[in-house]
């Protein structure tokens, strides 16, 4: 298969964060491997993200640009694949931006069009030092399947959506799931390995994944919400009932401990309070002001 001949879509949603556009699009015009397409996806932005796509648009034909109503990270997606024309996708949130031999590395280990997914290493880039930090796991071969996906994912692992090109194929059939908000990529990787995808792994560090504390995975309560509407949706996608009861088992374990430990909490703040109480009330006897 000539490598030359195999077009990457890239697919760039992007919600109010015109700030990173430039970085993120100079990192694809920078790119060693050059027959790609960028679609901008701009998600109902109110900022000058369509400005600035539209300035990038002018200056590279190979840029396209789209525009629709807000409907979410996993809709802006979605309308991006439905625009794609390549052979492979490529997805890249807009604050995030690939190293300049992501794609030429990704598209050597390519030996068919269908059913295949090349996934390379990743770091992460401190938004508020603006420095280059190690990634939040190591990613190994030996995870690439649902098995693992189910039941490592956010312990062992996780794999950054950016990590990966996918065959046209995959992100065809599956998509994102529009009533998630967080927690989508997760469904998408475990309906992904569903197929049993060839799966190329370049053990290289080749795109950062911008850290910021204002990030929506830094909200507990958003996170867990997400990650209850997801499992709900596990039956339909995981076949092997088997391992359904073994991720199953796994989450009440964890969630009897998580309760344990809350309730432990509980108990010694009560106790705290106790005690304090205690010692006001014998202080006021002896007619003490207690300091604090």
């Amino acid at each position: 298969m000539s490598m030359n001949s195999l077009k990457i879509s890239v697919i760039v949603p992007c919600y109010n964060q015109a700030v990173f556009l430039d970085e993120c699009i100079h990192s694809l015009i920078n790119q060693t491997y050059s027959n790609w397409e960028c679609i901008v996806v701009n998600d109902g932005s109110t900022d000058h993200t369509e400005e600035k796509a539209l300035e990038w648009q002018k200056k590279d034909s190979r840029i396209k640009y789209i525009k629709k109503t807000n409907g979410g990270l996993s809709s802006a997606r979605n309308a991006g694949i439905d625009n794609a024309t390549g052979d492979f996708v490529q997805f890249l949130d807009s604050d995030d931006f690939l190293y300049k031999e992501k794609l030429e590395k990704s598209v050597q280990k390519i030996d068919r069009k269908d059913n295949t997914i090349v996934i390379t290493d990743f770091q992460r880039f401190d938004d508020a030092t603006k420095k280059l930090i190690p990634p939040h796991c190591i990613l190994k071969e030996e995870y690439f399947n649902q098995k693992d996906i189910l039941l490592e994912w956010d312990h062992s692992f996780s794999i950054p959506i950016h990590c990966a090109i996918f065959s046209k194929d995959i992100v065809e059939k599956y998509k994102f799931n529009e009533q998630l908000k967080a927690k989508e990529d997760w469904i998408f990787w475990l309906q992904a390995y569903g197929d049993h995808p060839k799966t190329h792994f370049v053990n290289e560090y080749l795109l950062a994944y911008r850290m910021s504390s204002a990030g929506m995975t830094n909200n507990e309560f958003f996170m867990y919400e997400n990650k209850t509407k997801a499992i709900g949706k596990l039956e339909e996608i995981i076949s092997d009932k088997d391992l359904l009861r073994a991720f199953f088992k796994q989450n009440l374990l964890s969630a009897m401990e998580e309760n344990f430990q809350m309730m432990e909490r509980i108990r010694l703040l009560g106790y705290k309070r106790t005690m304090k109480y205690k010692i006001n009330k014998v202080l006021k006897i002896l007619g003490i002001k207690r300091k604090g």
